[in-house]
């Protein structure tokens, strides 16, 4: 993961107030679009000059060859309230052994997972089980990737009530694994868009946390009833797969 700096001098009396609110927008822009990664980012104003770090995936993802309508709209609006231009800088990475997200010419099939604390991409390369930046998919939704990262936020809530415990924690956990909830429908419906698009096989990540203990290698899978254990290990994690249906799945950790 990449730290940027984007930042641009103010170099008009217009509201710094205001502009800031406009500032977030781009900033939610570049969210919606996949180019920027996690849901909150240092935002600040430095004399005259608004500054943001926000974190990407690679380290060119916020060129303007990856921008989309509303990025360019709100940029062109910036630039013109501060007289001046935005730069952009890579400060770092995250850590030394960050390489890079996905870098597949075909992918064999794509995976829609995340988790509570990740801000990597949700969908996930099933051949190299890197990251995929959003942006290299074709257009989901009006211009970006919006019901992608809705899916993500409702996942991300409910994994973080199952795992604090106090409050919601059988509802939340039902949402993620089992097939016909909420959650897992609007997950499906999003693994069906992705593989219309780009035509690569899309699997949802069907969550697996048993509180009994229990024989899993003969399950079947939760949608068609057949057979669905793999021989081997994907990726040395995942253990189920049903290419009827397209989801993935782990053996429960609590056996």
């Amino acid at each position: 993961m990449y730290t940027q700096r984007i930042s641009i001098e103010i170099n008009t009396k217009v509201n710094k107030d205001e502009l800031i609110d406009e500032f977030g927008l781009l900033m939610s822009f570049y969210r919606s679009n996949g180019q920027t990664q996690g849901r909150i980012e240092s935002q600040y104003i430095e004399n005259d000059k608004i500054v943001c770090l926000p974190f990407t995936l690679e380290k060119h993802s916020l060129e303007k060859k990856n921008n989309n309508y509303y990025v360019n709209k709100q940029t062109e609006k910036i630039e013109n309230l501060c007289n001046s231009k935005l730069t952009f800088k890579t400060v770092g990475k995250s850590y030394d052994s960050y390489k890079t997200p996905c870098e597949c010419e075909k992918s064999d099939f794509y995976i829609l997972i995340t988790n509570y604390i990740t801000i990597e991409s949700p969908v996930t390369c099933g051949t190299c089980n890197k990251s995929v930046p959003l942006y290299r998919f074709p257009i989901y939704h009006d211009y970006g990737y919006l019901p992608i990262l809705s899916w993500e936020t409702n996942y991300v809530s409910c994994d973080s009530l199952q795992m604090n415990c106090e409050v919601g924690e059988r509802w939340a956990l039902n949402q993620m694994q089992k097939i016909n909830s909420q959650l897992s429908k609007q997950g499906l419906e999003i693994c069906r868009k992705i593989a219309e698009l780009t035509l690569v096989p899309t699997f949802y990540y069907l969550h697996n946390y048993k509180k009994v203990k229990e024989d899993q290698s003969e399950r079947h899978c939760p949608n068609c009833n057949e057979k669905w254990d793999l021989k081997k290990q994907i990726h040395d994690c995942y253990d189920f797969k049903c290419d009827n249906c397209n989801i993935i799945s782990t053996i429960s950790p609590n056996t």
